[in-house]
């Protein structure tokens, strides 16, 4: 009831205020009020268009902008999550999930969490929960229909949010801990493999599905569903993440640790980069990608052993220090090297592609475009191929930075929470 009330609150707030915003504005009905008029600026769908992009949609959040503000946007799983600073979590529809499901870019849910002030940590979006840390408390929210799941606390949570990978919540704790939860506590045990009928026609086949069933059963008989602590070495510099049916994470030193399961558990990984990180590594398609402060960029494979390992497939020294947030799109890595512009290395090899002298924080790669809010805060377009500058284009209100290293939209949001989504147009 609580939560309804609020949203109903919100949405009222939120329609008075665009109202108001319609009575002046050019844009007449196309306009959200809490963003101001949109005419001119990307999220218009003529400047859009023009700019090789398609709107897929607009949204204002339901919140009082009078006394709050959009403090963070994370994306992942087919949602985008919003967090205001009165405490509340917004999902957003971003994909289309069939007939049966709301449209893209419906508002799902809105949560509360509690009263506002403090950091805003990301949020973890599973297939099934979505993850909150705020004031040393962890929510567990469905993630269909907003509805809380359960809810933990602890002592001292760090600004760096949960991750949800599989059945399992990993969250960050104190200056050095990491707690596993999972992401629903009152199921039973993982169930084994059963095997199919296609490996029953083969005898062989059936007798080795058959055991490997009797040995996953005795691991998922041992799998507490009570929180567990595990080994973090040494401080966790980002957000983890979710990474091969497990978890991947860096230490502020320089240390990835990877836990994956396996045959006989879960086996644990680590790989010592030797320098301290720059920003946050990217997992894709198996493999990690991350920049250090000293100017490196590396990839990383898992070993297709016995046992697994992680191992150095090649390393690069960038031209200048990078800055956060690596990009991996196409067989492209891309990265910010501060006032030093960007460059752009093949995934597979390392291979140098381009190099550009425009300087920004990359916020998307979109489709043959790299996007970059660039030092004067306007939306800079880089051609992905070459890295010429093709487009720049006013932001507006949408000034809120959202890193979209999830899918290939472009993803924009205002501080009195209008947010839109653009994508390629094909």
């Amino acid at each position: 009831m609580h939560m309804l009330r609020n949203l109903l609150l919100g949405m009222a707030v939120a329609i008075a205020t665009a109202r108001a915003g319609h009575a002046d504005c050019p844009c007449g009905a196309d306009c959200l009020g809490g963003a101001g008029c949109i005419r001119g600026t990307v999220a218009d769908e003529l400047t859009a268009e023009r700019a090789g992009l398609q709107r897929e949609w607009l949204l204002q959040l339901p919140f009082d902008a009078s006394t709050s503000q959009l403090e963070r946007v994370s994306i992942g799983n087919g949602l985008v999550v919003a967090q205001t600073g009165d405490g509340n979590v917004h999902a957003i529809q971003a994909t289309d999930g069939g007939p049966v499901s709301p449209g893209i870019g419906a508002l799902l849910w809105s949560f509360p969490t509690g009263g506002g002030g403090g950091p805003v940590s990301p949020a973890g979006i599973g297939t099934d929960i979505v993850a909150v840390a705020h004031d040393k408390q962890l929510f567990g929210i469905e993630r269909d229909t907003g509805q809380l799941r359960w809810q933990q606390r602890f002592g001292v949570l760090t600004e760096n949010g949960p991750a949800v990978s599989g059945s399992w919540v990993y969250q960050p704790v104190g200056p050095s801990g990491l707690m596993r939860l999972p992401t629903n506590p009152y199921r039973p045990g993982p169930k084994a493999e059963v095997p199919t009928k296609a490996d029953a026609k083969d005898k062989k086949k059936a007798r080795a599905a058959k055991k490997k069933q009797k040995k996953d059963a005795a691991i998922a008989s041992q799998e507490s569903l009570e929180p567990r602590s595990l080994d973090s070495a040494g401080t966790i510099d980002s957000q983890p993440q979710a990474f091969n049916g497990g978890v991947l994470w860096c230490t502020a030193d320089g240390t990835l640790v990877a836990i994956e399961p396996s045959a006989e558990g879960w086996q644990r990984n680590e790989f010592y980069l030797d320098r301290a990180p720059a920003g946050r590594p990217v997992a894709k398609d198996g493999a990690i990608f991350a920049a250090t402060e000293e100017g490196d960029l590396v990839r990383i494979d898992t070993l297709d052993i016995q046992g697994g390992g992680l191992r150095l497939t090649w390393r690069v020294l960038l031209e200048a220090k990078p800055e956060a947030d690596l990009f991996v799109s196409n067989d492209r890595v891309v990265v910010s090297l501060g006032e030093d512009g960007l460059a752009c290395y093949s995934a597979t090899t390392g291979e140098h592609i381009w190099s550009t002298w425009f300087p920004g924080r990359i916020v998307a790669v979109s489709g043959t475009r790299v996007w970059i809010i660039d030092r004067v805060g306007r939306l800079t377009g880089i051609d992905a191929a070459t890295g010429e500058r093709r487009e720049r284009l006013c932001l507006g209100d949408f000034k809120l930075p959202v890193v979209n290293q999830a899918t290939d939209s472009l993803i924009l949001a205002s501080p009195s929470g209008a947010v839109v989504s653009l994508k390629p147009i094909k």
